[in-house]
Protein backbone atom coordinates (compact mmCIF):
# COMPACT_ATOMS: atom_id res chain seq x y z
CA UNK A 1 0.00 0.00 0.00
CA UNK A 2 1.59 3.44 -0.91
CA UNK A 3 1.14 5.86 1.93
CA UNK A 4 3.24 8.56 0.23
CA UNK A 5 1.38 11.28 -2.48
CA UNK A 6 3.38 13.53 -4.46
CA UNK A 7 1.75 16.80 -6.38
CA UNK A 8 4.60 17.87 -8.71
CA UNK A 9 5.13 19.32 -12.06
CA UNK A 10 7.59 16.88 -14.34
CA UNK A 11 9.40 20.22 -14.65
CA UNK A 12 9.71 21.50 -11.41
CA UNK A 13 13.13 21.71 -10.03
CA UNK A 14 11.88 21.69 -6.45
CA UNK A 15 9.89 18.85 -7.67
CA UNK A 16 12.85 16.80 -9.14
CA UNK A 17 14.95 17.02 -6.13
CA UNK A 18 12.57 15.17 -4.26
CA UNK A 19 11.62 12.73 -6.77
CA UNK A 20 15.58 12.08 -7.17
CA UNK A 21 15.40 11.34 -3.24
CA UNK A 22 12.95 9.12 -3.45
CA UNK A 23 14.25 7.48 -6.86
CA UNK A 24 17.23 6.90 -4.35
CA UNK A 25 16.03 5.76 -1.43
CA UNK A 26 13.66 3.35 -3.71
CA UNK A 27 10.36 4.95 -1.87
CA UNK A 28 6.94 4.08 -3.71
CA UNK A 29 4.85 7.27 -4.05
CA UNK A 30 1.39 7.79 -6.18
CA UNK A 31 1.82 10.79 -8.26
CA UNK A 32 -0.46 13.91 -8.69
CA UNK A 33 1.22 15.90 -11.65
CA UNK A 34 -0.22 19.44 -12.46
CA UNK A 35 0.26 21.82 -15.11
CA UNK A 36 2.02 24.88 -13.99
CA UNK A 37 1.58 26.48 -17.28
CA UNK A 38 -2.38 26.03 -17.63
CA UNK A 39 -2.74 27.39 -13.40
CA UNK A 40 -3.13 24.11 -12.15
CA UNK A 41 -1.42 24.88 -9.18
CA UNK A 42 -4.17 28.19 -8.48
CA UNK A 43 -7.35 25.88 -8.44
CA UNK A 44 -9.01 25.94 -4.84
CA UNK A 45 -8.17 22.04 -4.33
CA UNK A 46 -4.42 22.72 -4.53
CA UNK A 47 -4.39 25.71 -2.42
CA UNK A 48 -5.97 23.73 0.32
CA UNK A 49 -3.02 22.09 0.30
CA UNK A 50 -0.20 24.78 -0.19
CA UNK A 51 -1.50 28.54 -0.47
CA UNK A 52 1.16 29.47 -1.38
CA UNK A 53 0.46 27.37 -4.99
CA UNK A 54 3.93 25.73 -5.48
CA UNK A 55 4.95 22.27 -6.28
CA UNK A 56 5.92 19.94 -4.30
CA UNK A 57 3.91 18.73 -1.72
CA UNK A 58 3.43 15.56 -0.21
CA UNK A 59 0.73 13.99 1.75
CA UNK A 60 2.31 11.23 3.75
CA UNK A 61 -0.26 8.92 6.02
CA UNK A 62 -3.18 12.15 5.59
CA UNK A 63 -0.05 14.75 7.21
CA UNK A 64 0.64 17.57 4.14
CA UNK A 65 3.92 18.74 4.39
CA UNK A 66 5.56 21.20 1.80
CA UNK A 67 8.77 23.05 0.56
CA UNK A 68 10.98 21.13 -1.12
CA UNK A 69 13.84 20.93 1.32
CA UNK A 70 11.82 20.25 4.01
CA UNK A 71 9.93 17.74 2.62
CA UNK A 72 13.27 15.94 1.63
CA UNK A 73 14.28 16.13 5.58
CA UNK A 74 10.76 14.90 6.27
CA UNK A 75 11.12 11.77 4.52
CA UNK A 76 14.73 11.01 5.61
CA UNK A 77 13.57 11.11 9.16
CA UNK A 78 10.28 8.94 8.38
CA UNK A 79 11.31 6.29 5.71
CA UNK A 80 14.25 3.62 7.45
CA UNK A 81 16.27 2.56 4.14
CA UNK A 82 19.37 1.62 3.19
CA UNK A 83 20.17 4.19 1.72
CA UNK A 84 20.93 7.31 3.97
CA UNK A 85 20.91 10.88 1.89
CA UNK A 86 21.71 13.08 4.99
CA UNK A 87 25.69 12.60 6.54
CA UNK A 88 25.59 10.76 9.82
CA UNK A 89 28.28 13.56 11.34
CA UNK A 90 26.48 16.74 13.37
CA UNK A 91 29.10 19.07 10.88
CA UNK A 92 28.49 17.07 7.89
CA UNK A 93 24.37 17.54 8.26
CA UNK A 94 24.94 21.21 9.26
CA UNK A 95 26.93 21.78 5.82
CA UNK A 96 24.50 19.67 3.91
CA UNK A 97 21.52 22.02 5.10
CA UNK A 98 24.02 25.41 4.32
CA UNK A 99 23.85 24.05 0.61
CA UNK A 100 20.23 23.60 0.40
CA UNK A 101 19.68 27.33 2.70
CA UNK A 102 21.55 28.71 0.03
CA UNK A 103 18.85 27.49 -2.52
CA UNK A 104 15.96 28.79 -0.01
CA UNK A 105 18.35 32.37 0.25
CA UNK A 106 17.88 33.43 -3.03
CA UNK A 107 19.22 30.61 -5.69
CA UNK A 108 15.96 28.90 -6.21
CA UNK A 109 14.71 32.38 -7.32
CA UNK A 110 17.23 33.40 -9.16
CA UNK A 111 16.84 30.34 -11.50
CA UNK A 112 13.38 31.15 -11.84
CA UNK A 113 13.89 34.32 -12.88
CA UNK A 114 16.64 33.18 -15.42
CA UNK A 115 13.77 30.23 -16.62
CA UNK A 116 11.21 32.69 -17.32
CA UNK A 117 13.73 35.65 -19.07
CA UNK A 118 14.68 33.00 -21.56
CA UNK A 119 12.35 30.27 -21.60
CA UNK A 120 8.94 29.93 -20.14
CA UNK A 121 7.79 33.61 -20.67
CA UNK A 122 6.68 32.12 -23.80
CA UNK A 123 4.61 29.38 -22.55
CA UNK A 124 2.70 32.06 -20.71
CA UNK A 125 2.32 34.56 -23.28
CA UNK A 126 0.84 31.44 -25.21
CA UNK A 127 -1.80 30.27 -23.16
CA UNK A 128 -2.19 34.37 -22.19
CA UNK A 129 -2.39 35.93 -25.18
CA UNK A 130 -3.54 39.00 -24.39
CA UNK A 131 -1.84 41.72 -21.70
CA UNK A 132 -5.58 41.20 -19.66
CA UNK A 133 -4.82 37.61 -19.27
CA UNK A 134 -1.53 37.95 -18.76
CA UNK A 135 -1.71 40.03 -15.77
CA UNK A 136 -4.99 37.77 -14.37
CA UNK A 137 -2.27 34.80 -14.87
CA UNK A 138 0.34 36.57 -12.62
CA UNK A 139 -2.02 38.20 -10.17
CA UNK A 140 -3.16 34.34 -9.01
CA UNK A 141 0.15 33.68 -8.26
CA UNK A 142 0.02 33.46 -4.24
CA UNK A 143 3.52 34.07 -3.82
CA UNK A 144 4.45 37.70 -3.77
CA UNK A 145 8.10 36.88 -4.51
CA UNK A 146 7.16 34.55 -7.48
CA UNK A 147 4.76 37.12 -9.13
CA UNK A 148 7.09 40.09 -8.75
CA UNK A 149 9.53 38.12 -10.83
CA UNK A 150 6.86 36.95 -13.48
CA UNK A 151 5.26 40.42 -13.71
CA UNK A 152 9.12 41.69 -14.45
CA UNK A 153 10.51 38.97 -16.33
CA UNK A 154 7.29 38.15 -18.73
CA UNK A 155 7.50 41.28 -20.38
CA UNK A 156 11.11 42.15 -20.57
CA UNK A 157 12.94 38.95 -21.06
CA UNK A 158 16.51 38.53 -20.63
CA UNK A 159 16.63 42.12 -20.64
CA UNK A 160 15.03 42.71 -17.16
CA UNK A 161 17.46 43.88 -14.71
CA UNK A 162 16.75 40.61 -12.28
CA UNK A 163 18.20 38.63 -15.16
CA UNK A 164 21.77 39.66 -15.13
CA UNK A 165 21.86 39.71 -11.19
CA UNK A 166 20.34 35.67 -11.30
CA UNK A 167 22.82 35.23 -13.64
CA UNK A 168 25.39 36.37 -11.38
CA UNK A 169 24.35 34.52 -8.55
CA UNK A 170 24.82 31.18 -10.22
CA UNK A 171 28.34 31.88 -11.30
CA UNK A 172 29.07 32.53 -8.03
CA UNK A 173 27.44 29.68 -6.69
CA UNK A 174 28.97 27.05 -9.27
CA UNK A 175 32.78 28.71 -8.04
CA UNK A 176 31.97 27.77 -4.65
CA UNK A 177 30.91 24.55 -5.71
CA UNK A 178 33.61 23.46 -8.21
CA UNK A 179 36.20 24.38 -5.34
CA UNK A 180 34.07 22.13 -2.53
CA UNK A 181 34.86 19.55 -5.30
CA UNK A 182 38.21 19.64 -5.96
CA UNK A 183 38.68 17.28 -2.80
CA UNK A 184 35.94 15.40 -3.17
CA UNK A 185 33.73 13.37 -5.10
CA UNK A 186 29.98 14.87 -3.54
CA UNK A 187 29.70 18.42 -1.85
CA UNK A 188 29.61 17.13 1.65
CA UNK A 189 31.79 14.64 3.42
CA UNK A 190 32.59 12.51 -0.36
CA UNK A 191 29.41 10.97 0.41
CA UNK A 192 26.59 11.45 -2.35
CA UNK A 193 23.89 13.52 -0.18
CA UNK A 194 20.43 15.70 -0.29
CA UNK A 195 23.20 18.58 -1.34
CA UNK A 196 24.07 16.81 -4.22
CA UNK A 197 20.26 16.64 -5.25
CA UNK A 198 18.99 19.56 -4.04
CA UNK A 199 21.73 20.99 -6.73
CA UNK A 200 21.11 19.06 -9.31
CA UNK A 201 17.85 19.83 -11.20
CA UNK A 202 19.31 23.63 -11.29
CA UNK A 203 22.37 22.41 -13.35
CA UNK A 204 19.70 20.46 -15.33
CA UNK A 205 17.51 23.46 -16.22
CA UNK A 206 20.92 25.62 -16.84
CA UNK A 207 22.09 22.75 -19.31
CA UNK A 208 18.63 22.72 -21.24
CA UNK A 209 18.74 26.66 -21.24
CA UNK A 210 21.88 26.16 -23.03
CA UNK A 211 24.51 27.80 -20.18
CA UNK A 212 26.91 25.22 -19.56
CA UNK A 213 29.26 27.42 -20.40
CA UNK A 214 28.94 28.35 -16.83
CA UNK A 215 31.03 25.51 -15.66
CA UNK A 216 33.05 24.72 -18.81
CA UNK A 217 36.23 26.21 -17.34
CA UNK A 218 35.51 24.16 -13.29
CA UNK A 219 36.97 20.61 -14.24
CA UNK A 220 35.58 19.60 -10.63
CA UNK A 221 31.93 20.76 -11.35
CA UNK A 222 32.19 19.38 -14.79
CA UNK A 223 32.70 15.89 -13.67
CA UNK A 224 30.71 15.86 -10.47
CA UNK A 225 27.56 17.04 -13.20
CA UNK A 226 28.73 14.29 -15.09
CA UNK A 227 28.78 11.67 -12.18
CA UNK A 228 25.61 12.33 -10.71
CA UNK A 229 23.83 11.72 -13.71
CA UNK A 230 24.73 7.70 -13.62
CA UNK A 231 22.86 8.25 -10.55
CA UNK A 232 19.17 5.99 -9.94
CA UNK A 233 18.05 9.02 -8.27
CA UNK A 234 18.46 11.21 -11.70
CA UNK A 235 17.70 8.65 -13.94
CA UNK A 236 14.44 8.00 -12.78
CA UNK A 237 13.97 11.86 -10.54
CA UNK A 238 14.67 13.66 -13.79
CA UNK A 239 15.65 12.09 -16.89
CA UNK A 240 12.47 9.99 -16.50
CA UNK A 241 10.21 12.94 -16.44
CA UNK A 242 11.83 15.23 -19.06
CA UNK A 243 9.07 16.97 -21.26
CA UNK A 244 10.25 16.96 -24.98
CA UNK A 245 8.41 20.24 -25.60
CA UNK A 246 9.56 22.28 -22.36
CA UNK A 247 13.26 21.13 -23.78
CA UNK A 248 12.59 22.17 -27.41
CA UNK A 249 11.57 25.81 -25.73
CA UNK A 250 14.26 25.82 -23.75
CA UNK A 251 16.64 24.90 -26.48
CA UNK A 252 15.32 27.03 -29.03
CA UNK A 253 15.24 30.38 -26.51
CA UNK A 254 18.64 29.55 -24.79
CA UNK A 255 20.62 28.98 -28.51
CA UNK A 256 18.99 32.58 -29.32
CA UNK A 257 20.35 34.29 -26.22
CA UNK A 258 23.39 32.15 -25.38
CA UNK A 259 26.10 34.47 -26.75
CA UNK A 260 24.57 37.57 -25.89
CA UNK A 261 24.71 36.47 -22.08
CA UNK A 262 27.38 33.86 -21.64
CA UNK A 263 29.95 36.18 -20.70
CA UNK A 264 28.33 36.80 -17.48
CA UNK A 265 28.89 33.56 -15.92
CA UNK A 266 32.46 34.36 -16.83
Amino acid sequence: MIMLELYHNDMSSCAQKVRCQLAEKNIDWQSHELNLRQGDQHRPEFLALNPKGVVPVIVHDGKVVCESNIIMEYIEDSFDTKTRLMPTSPIGRARARAWLQRLDSGLHLAIATISIGIAFRHQVIAVNPTPESQKAFVDAIPDPALRSIYREVVPLGHDAPAFVGALKAWAKCMGEMDAALQSSNWLVDNTLSLADFGMLPYLCRLEHLRLETGWSDLPSLSAWFERIKTTTGYRMGIEKWLNSNYLKLMAEQGDRIAKSVSHIFK
